[in-house]
């Protein structure tokens, strides 16, 4: 019975060392084993990582047959099986052969949740909660500028919110801009409909928003926005994001006879130079309602993401970052016709907590 486990193990870690996808980074060898684990060698010395458990564990020849055995669906490499993986990997970059590139398995990790003011279809995770701040200046860095410090002393048009993955689908969201003149509260709710994978070429996800100015007590506007995404491997993504918003003139009754229905077709693009640093862009052509004087919203940003936090530093010609007042041009304090003077520089931020 001893002579048939031990076969049996012989032929699962076998069968499993197969299967295993190898690295060296800088002379550190990593080996991944499946089931959310990986084993790392410095020095000679291997540690196995499990990123579920948020542990790192030294691994000895006992470790790994006690782990092996506690295991019904995968079995971890031996020692010597991770020694010879990695030697491979070492060996074919010694010999200058291209080595695999890195495995992710959601392309959802490649970008954020927005561009700069377009949303784009990352998921949210179930009990995730994070917060975001917008900060727009209201006076181009190209007007007056040494006077007035490059625009960076002019007021802030800002806004501040935070979302809650309900499911691993659907989101709540709460944002308000407190900037004059107002006021406005935005409450809505999204749910994620694709995932880009093997099978389904881009993601998905539809947003509808209310936003009451006067802190929520006043002119109601409602929007309805869809976001596709594609992300191309490692080196960037393309974005689509139409929106419509309803009741979204923010004089009443100051168009009659025309529509106070405002539709956008936001177009997005990603380009990274980093693993976790990206340049981002968007271009923001409007049809019916139009806030007096406005034009399409372009926007540029530089954008670094970890695993909680995103920043991006913005230049844009738009403040407004509700859903309802970007997609209309409400609340824009420079002259947007002409380009250079409408150009304001902002951030930014978001940090997921949980």
């Amino acid at each position: 019975e001893k002579n048939v486990n031990s076969k049996d193990e012989k032929n699962t870690n076998d069968s499993n060392s197969t299967n295993t996808k190898n690295a060296t980074i800088n002379g550190i060898k990593v080996v991944f084993t499946g089931n959310n684990e990986a084993l790392i060698e410095v020095n000679g010395q291997l540690v196995k990582i499990n990123t579920i458990a948020q542990s790192a564990t030294a691994v000895t020849d006992t470790t790994v047959a006690n782990n092996s055995l506690a295991s019904t669906e995968t079995a971890t490499p031996s020692t010597e099986d991770a020694a010879k993986v990695a030697s491979e990997s070492t060996d074919k970059a010694q010999s200058g052969e291209p080595e695999e590139a890195p495995i992710v398995t959601n392309p959802e990790d490649y970008y954020a949740y927005e561009l700069v003011n377009l949303p784009t279809p990352k998921r949210y995770e179930k009990g995730a909660f994070s917060v975001h701040f917008t900060h727009r200046f209201s006076q181009s860095p190209f007007a007056r500028s040494a006077a007035d410090l490059f625009g960076f002393d002019s007021f802030s048009v800002s806004a501040f919110g935070f979302t809650y993955g309900i499911t691993n689908r659907i989101y709540a969201k709460i944002f308000r801009t407190p900037s004059a003149p107002f006021r406005t509260i935005e409450m809505g709710g999204g749910v994620h409909l694709l995932q880009q994978g093997k099978s389904i070429p881009v993601s998905a996800a539809l947003y509808v928003g209310v936003e009451g100015r006067d802190n929520f007590n006043e002119h109601f506007t409602t929007s309805i926005s869809g976001t596709v995404g594609r992300s191309i491997s490692r080196y960037g993504g393309v974005f689509f994001a139409p929106t419509v918003s309803f009741n979204n003139n923010a004089i009443p009754k100051s168009n009659p006879g025309k529509t106070d229905t405002t539709g956008s077709f936001g177009f997005g693009g990603q380009i990274n130079f980093r693993p976790t640093g990206s340049f981002v862009m968007e271009f923001v052509p409007r049809v019916g309602y139009k806030t007096p004087g406005s034009v399409s919203s372009v926007a540029f940003g530089l954008q670094k993401r970890t695993y909680r936090h995103v920043f991006t530093l913005t230049v844009s010609n738009t403040q407004s970052t509700t859903t309802s007042q970007y997609n209309s041009g409400i609340g824009t304090f420079t002259d947007r016709k002409e380009f250079a003077r409408a150009v304001v520089i902002g951030f930014n931020i978001y940090r997921r907590f949980f």
